[in-house]
């Protein structure tokens, strides 16, 4: 029996999400400067992964978004394990490239933790969000919801990596200014690329409505 287009693109969904999440294990050792902000590669894909849960929320509903984010967590620790492994292997003797590998793929644990629980957190909050602001908006004025779960959502993820990894627990500790200034910043830096969030919502809901309106029209 062929799957329905609904599930079909849910399935797609899922894929690219959890294809997000393991693109951001592998990349997020390169760091690079924006306007003196010292940003993880990473974003370049976290940033997607709102605007998905909020897709699967307004479409699928709230259990299928936070299905989402539990695949995601699961995926981010599939990829951890497996490339720590990769590390562990010893190197044949012709192999050379072992001390560029674990830079790149090593990670250091309270980094690692910083980003799970960090993840779990905002990710979580988003799907809370966006289902509470869509229940007093009566499912409307959707670019609001969008914004308002995913801007709050951003907050709380730099707050908590950035107070795991480099305050309360790190073994140097920044400042607490430098921390607030730190923390302000990448969440400005992230409110912006969120702003282009919205125009992807909106595709995507009308693409999936409009294949719904096909095969329902298919089925009369």
């Amino acid at each position: 029996m062929a799957m329905h287009p609904r599930e079909l693109i849910f399935v797609f969904l899922v894929s690219v999400f959890v294809a997000c999440m393991a693109f951001i294990n592998i990349v997020s050792a390169k760091l690079w400067s924006f306007m003196g902000l010292t940003i993880s590669a990473g974003i370049m894909a976290y940033w997607l992964t709102f605007p998905i849960t909020d897709v699967v929320g307004e479409v699928y509903g709230k259990s299928r978004a936070q299905l989402i984010v539990w695949l995601g967590l699961g995926a981010n620790l599939l990829v951890l394990g497996m490339t720590q492994l990769a590390i562990l292997l010893p190197p044949a003797a012709a192999y050379n490239d072992q001390q560029e590998l674990e830079t790149v793929l090593g990670s250091v644990p309270l980094v690692v933790v910083a980003s799970l629980v960090a993840y779990i957190t905002a990710q979580s909050h988003d799907v809370w969000a966006f289902s509470f602001w869509k229940k007093v908006t009566n499912g409307q004025y959707l670019w609001l919801r969008n914004n308002l779960s995913t801007f709050s959502s951003q907050l709380i993820d730099s707050v908590i990596f950035n107070a795991i990894a480099f305050w309360v627990f790190a073994p140097v500790k920044i400042e607490f200014l430098e921390f607030l200034s730190m923390t302000l910043g990448y969440w400005a830096f992230k409110v912006c690329i969120a702003l282009f969030d919205t125009p992807l919502v909106y595709f995507l809901v009308h693409w999936i409505s409009r294949f719904e309106d096909r095969a329902h029209a298919a089925t009369n």
